[in-house]
């Protein structure tokens, strides 16, 4: 506990009530014993479950549904599972949280013992106190319907405006007290201003609501709040009692409750409208005309409660002063234990009640009966059995005990039943007749006109009996089920049980049974038709263990279980069963015990290994509410960071090909029952179904290949209703670079680039095998012309000239009158002269030496000089450029070139008349050569057609060299013919 002597105005309430406290418990002890006889479903939250600090002081949930805790060692948020807390280490100027509240955009407040606070997305703001305040503690924080937050500070009213807080006044008096603020469901603040009244915000004006009247001009409002319902009723909490404004008027909501005035600190309403009410020594609860004093005896604290809030799924929290908080299960089942006189007798065998309709309960120690709640030992003449198993009233309303002997109890005293040696009496029943049977140890036995019979032939642990019919009875034994009529037992009845199997308890339903079992769970037996159909874990039994069954006045069967209880619907006709839902909140998970189950005045009696509970059949089937579910974070796991909530809540959310492997945590907020939710996801993009439910909130995607994802996820409730809204966030893995469309691109690119330069090579590999095989052959050529060109020089130049010297000699010989043999003899002459000078052009043609430009023209000059000597002609040949002889021309150029221009000299030299002709090249730098050859003699028209054949031929031989011959003349100007061709030049 906190001893701070800045918190002196703060608990001057509780201190005075320490002292009220000592003054009323004597008579608290007795006023309220009815009250405290039984313990209520509580679920309690303290330091050892997580909570940062046990004196809580305020109450409020967020848009999550998680609830936010105030106490004085800072703030906590519990989501049902973890706690989550704010305190100085995080950034608070104080740990003295005494006000907490979430506003509708989410955004946590807290009221501090040194002002106000804010806390959103993870980040805390303090906001500056203004100076001239003399306290900073701030005790109420709501928001009205336009969103403006308002604090009540030093019993001065404040409101957020940005950053700062900005002073507000109600009624203009300098020192105006503001003791409580709320807001109507409209938005409407409401204000109550001490020893002025309630006034109410309205077009920005404050207006007075309701004037105390001079009995209530000194009340001290702590609290004041709108009835759920009817919003004309505004409850006002003052430190003596609970007010309510009717009308414009004030009255007591109540009186004469012993030990109630002056110790108000709280108030709250829960979702049916009842009263709750907080003081220094536990709660009130106001249920139509009845009330509960809730305390440390009824299963909840007697510290002083300091806040009552009822969440938004209508569950119900009380926060205490020293024993942190409480969540209110609801009043649909009681235990009785300890402190209602099952100190030392906890396990309950047995339950009835006798002709009074009083409650008995059979245990260990002896018999039980209530007395004002409190279950005290029966006290009767004789003496009863011991270690009690079974107890049953007949129709005369006597009692039978069943134990290691057996006892009838009238009422007054106890009458003793002679049992066989070695018998344990474990159920009884009654027949048409008033026979009782009992089920023992050692076989059925019946009391008759107070004698004891057994039945004959079997000796079998029977624990359990159901009357049948007139005169049969069914045993519940070890070996299954067995029957006996006129009390024997019927040899030939035999049921198809699964083997093996015990029977502990048995039901009749109309026309079937249904059979406990244990661990078979419950069979259920249409006597119609003679089908058997198994219950068990897997329809919803909490236990395949079924010690105990009973009927309520609804017809909804109550089975006792190893493990709790189970509520079945029963259909009477088909006899098929449905095992209802989590119908009680906080149900206790407690073996019950073998046959004891009652059913009496709406109540559900059963007796279990820890004491006794009793179930109202009145209580409505509680709303069913949803969980709310949340992403709580992403990690990934190779990288080992967390994707924060502002990146999840973007829509662009982008991750790298190596952040591929994440593990997505998750949260259904269900403080109703937090570990009973189950959840469903896909990963839109990897799955196209949810999942099968399961219990884990945590799912792990190790390896998740490039492309875009949505992950959703939704929580079941445990009674199977869906969460309303599905999480979710959308991602997307970057593919690596290797994977994109630019680098598949690239590669495509590089592989036709690829492809080409194989065909490219493939082709210069071709061309150079060409290329070389080309050199070869060019080689063989050469060798060849020049082999046929010696060969041809030598053989036929020395033919010729044998000719040409014979010729001479027979010219010698005839003799010269004989005009015609000399005539003859000159034409051989000339004629092998002829064929001479065209042979040795064509040697020259052969000669590999003879294969460029300048040999060419060398040779062409030579023919010109030959041919024109002698003839008056002037021949002239301008200067031949070394460079030519880079210039490789093939033989058939050579060839063709040559001839063009003989057959041109010869042309001018017989038909020109010249009397010069011109022989040049010349060579662009284009590559493109030219050989003119021009001569002055009297020209001729080119338009006119030629007879002669010489300058076609040249023309066709220009065209085989991929040249051009250009001729230009005209009467009396000469001649100029040229031959254009390319030509390729050689590296030096």
């Amino acid at each position: 506990m906190l001893n701070h002597s800045a918190l002196n105005r703060f608990y001057v309430f509780i201190k005075h009530q320490v002292f009220i406290l000592s003054v009323i418990t004597c008579t608290l002890s007795i006023v309220c014993t009815d009250a405290c006889a039984q313990k209520y479903n509580f679920t309690h939250y303290d330091i050892d479950h997580g909570l940062i600090q046990s004196q809580a002081t305020m109450l409020s949930q967020d848009t999550a549904h998680r609830l936010w805790i105030g106490t004085l060692g800072g703030a906590c948020r519990f989501d049902g599972k973890s706690y989550f807390t704010i305190s100085k280490a995080n950034g608070l100027t104080s740990n003295l949280v005494y006000a907490v509240f979430t506003d509708k955009q989410g955004t946590v407040w807290l009221g501090t013992h040194k002002g106000l606070a804010r806390y959103k997305g993870n980040k805390i703001y303090n906001y500056p106190i203004p100076l001239h305040l003399k306290y900073n503690w701030i005790t109420r924080i709501v928001q009205d319907g336009s969103g403006v937050i308002w604090i009540i500070m030093d019993d001065r009213l404040f409101r957020v405006n940005g950053n700062t807080l900005q002073q507000a006044s109600i009624t203009g008096a300098p020192q105006e007290s503001i003791t409580s603020i709320t807001p109507n469901k409209a938005g409407e603040l409401y204000a109550a201003v001490y020893k002025k009244g309630i006034y109410t915000l309205k077009a920005g004006k404050w207006r007075r609501f309701v004037l105390f009247t001079p009995g209530y001009v000194n009340f001290h409002i702590r609290k004041m709040a709108f009835d759920r319902k009817n919003e004309s009723i505004i409850y006002l909490l003052q430190p003596n009692g609970l007010y309510v404004i009717k009308n414009g008027s004030v009255a007591p909501y109540l009186t004469g409750i012993p030990g109630f005035e002056n110790m108000c600190m709280s108030f709250g309403q829960d979702a049916d409208n009842n009263i709750w009410i907080g003081t220094g020594m536990g709660a009130y609860y106001f249920k139509n005309s009845t009330n509960l004093h809730f305390t440390a005896a009824s299963g909840f604290t007697d510290n002083p409660i300091t806040d009552i809030y009822c969440d938004t799924d209508n569950n119900m929290w009380l926060a205490a002063s020293g024993s942190g908080i409480f969540k209110y299960e609801g009043d649909d089942h009681v235990t009785y234990g300890q402190s209602e006189g099952l100190k030392f007798n906890q396990v309950v065998m047995g339950i009835t009640r006798d002709k009074n309709n009083k409650i008995i309960l059979g245990t260990d120690a002896g018999l039980l009966t209530e007395y004002n709640g409190i279950y005290k030992p029966l006290t009767a003449q004789g003496q009863e059995p011991e270690m009690v198993q079974n107890l049953f009233t007949d129709s005369k309303g006597n009692v039978w005990v069943g134990g290691h002997g057996a006892a009838k109890y009238d009422g007054n005293k106890f009458e003793v039943v002679k049992l066989p040696e070695k018998a344990s009496v474990l159920a009884f029943t009654e027949d048409k007749h008033g026979v009782i049977w009992m089920a023992s140890t050692i076989g059925c036995m019946y009391y008759e006109k107070e004698v004891l019979h057994t039945v004959p032939g079997k000796q079998v642990f029977a624990s359990s009996l159901l009357l049948v019919g007139k005169d049969s009875i069914l045993a519940g034994t070890q070996d299954g089920l067995m029957l006996i009529v006129n009390k024997k037992w019927v040899p030939g009845f035999k049921l198809s049980l699964p083997a093996n199997t015990s029977v502990f308890c048995l039901l009749k339903i109309k026309h079937g049974i249904l059979i406990g079992t244990d661990d078979r769970g419950i069979l259920a037996w249409d006597r119609k038709s003679n089908k058997i159909t198994n219950y068990t874990i897997q329809h919803g039994l909490k236990s395949n263990v079924v010690y105990s069954l009973a009927v309520d006045n609804k017809g909804i069967v109550w089975a006792g279980t190893g493990r709790g209880v189970n509520r079945i619907a029963v259909d009477a006709e088909t006899l098929q069963c449905t095992v209802l839902g989590h119908y009680f909140a906080n149900d206790p998970v407690v073996e019950a015990n073998q046959n004891a189950a009652l059913y009496y005045n709406n109540k559900i009696y059963i007796g279990t290994a820890k004491g006794l509970t009793v179930y109202n059949t009145l209580i409505d089937a509680p709303s069913l509410t949803s969980p709310h579910i949340i992403i709580q974070g992403i990690k990934l796991v190779k990288k080992g960071k967390t994707i924060s909530l502002a990146q999840i809540s973007s829509k662009n959310l982008k991750l790298s090909a190596n952040e591929n492997h994440l593990s997505i945590s998750f949260l259904g907020v269900y403080l109703k029952n937090p570990g009973g939710v189950t959840y469903q996801y896909k990963l839109t993009g990897l799955e196209d179904k949810f999942s099968q439910h399961v219990l884990t909130n945590t799912v792990d995607y190790p390896a998740l290949p490039p492309g875009k994802y949505t992950f959703e996820v939704r929580a079941t409730s445990p009674d199977g209703v869906i969460s309303k809204t599905t999480a979710k966030f959308s991602f997307e893995i970057i593919p690596p670079f290797y994977q994109t469309i630019i680098f598949r691109l690239i590669m495509l690119g590089l592989m036709v680039l690829l492809v080409i330069a194989l065909q490219n090579w493939w082709h210069q590999t071709k061309k150079k095998r060409e290329l070389v095989i080309e050199a070869i052959k060019q080689e063989e050529k050469i060798k060849i012309r020049q082999q046929t060109a010696e060969d041809f020089h030598d053989d036929l130049g020395n033919k010729l000239t044998r000719i040409t010297l014979l010729s001479e000699m027979l010219h010698i010989k005839i003799d010269k009158d004989k005009s015609d043999q000399q005539t003859l003899v000159n034409e051989i002459k000339q004629n092998a002269a002829f064929l001479y000078n065209g042979t040795r052009d064509i040697l020259w043609a052969l000669d590999p030496k003879s294969d460029n430009l300048y040999e060419t023209l060398k040779h062409i000059e030579e023919i010109g000089c030959e041919m024109f000597s002698d003839t008056g002609i002037t021949f002239t040949n301008l200067a031949i450029s070394e460079d030519c002889k880079l210039v490789k021309l093939s033989m058939e150029y050579n060839r063709n070139i040559t001839m063009i221009f003989k057959e041109l000299m010869n042309n001018a030299l017989k038909h020109a008349d010249a009397k010069k002709v011109t022989l040049s090249a010349t060579c662009s730098d284009k590559n493109e050569m030219t050989i003119s050859l021009a001569d002055d003699g009297k020209g001729f028209l080119c338009g006119r057609e030629s007879k002669g054949h010489g300058l076609k031929n040249a023309k066709t031989r220009a065209a085989r060299i991929n040249g051009s011959l250009e001729v230009i003349s005209e009467d009396a100007t000469g001649t100029a013919v040229s031959l254009m061709f390319y030509i390729t030049r050689s590296a030096t």
